[in-house]
């Protein structure tokens, strides 16, 4: 077997049907089989690479059977022994998104569709500078693809993001030097005293009002958005 060709993000997934996986990622999806041990025919560990981004697949290890590979060392028995005893008690996935970075989401979706896949939801522009669109493979892990995308307007403020990058979601004023976003009451008294205030020409008790109820419908300080 040789050595694998891993990105400095890769995952290692288990397959309880590794054939049924290697076609999803590779005929579906457009993955790159790099390594498949012990055959391609027959595999029961693989490397997969989209674009640099490696994703590992393992057959499920029977919990009675761990102790014949590494009986020697007893963490590594209890750290193996675990992950087969959970996999067989849980459901693959639970909990966990999977990210991968595609150059044109909307063109790799159509792609996805005319390869037979059938993606869970359509490429949706998100307001935390994703572009993106859901899919499950053969196991039931969920998969995202994804492309950033420059916003029109800061997701704090709703101020033009005239030269965003994409990925960028807000504007200078809602952040630090540093680069962070900017406590709600900091973002609240800039919006009252530079726009309602100083260009709205409101007075400080109906600019506070509107400034309120401005932030709160925008997706940085809405609670069914920013959680």
């Amino acid at each position: 077997m040789s050595t694998p060709s891993q990105s400095p993000n890769s995952i290692m997934l288990t397959a309880p049907d590794m054939k049924a996986a290697m076609a999803f990622y590779v005929n579906i999806c457009g993955f790159e089989l790099k390594e498949s041990w012990p055959s391609e025919e027959d595999p029961m560990w693989m490397n997969l690479d989209l674009n640099g981004q490696s994703a590992m697949m393992g057959a499920p290890m029977d919990p009675a059977k761990v102790g014949e590979m590494c009986a020697d060392n007893g963490k590594e028995l209890a750290w193996f022994q675990s992950v087969a005893e959970e996999w067989q008690n849980n459901k693959p996935g639970v909990g966990t998104m999977f990210y991968f970075m595609v150059e044109d989401v909307d063109t790799f979706h159509a792609e996805v569709l005319q390869r037979g896949g059938n993606p869970a939801t359509d490429p949706k522009t998100q307001f935390y500078g994703l572009r993106d669109f859901g899919i499950v493979d053969p196991s039931g892990y969920r998969l995202v693809f994804y492309t950033p995308v420059a916003m029109e307007n800061c997701q704090s403020c709703s101020m033009p993001l005239t030269d965003a990058k994409p990925g960028d979601m807000y504007c200078n004023y809602c952040l630090t030097d540093d680069g962070k976003l900017k406590p709600f009451e900091q973002v609240l008294e800039g919006a009252i005293q530079g726009y309602f205030m100083g260009m709205q020409k409101m007075e400080r008790a109906e600019a506070e009002v509107a400034a309120n109820e401005m932030l709160l419908k925008m997706p940085a300080w809405n609670p069914e958005t920013c959680g």
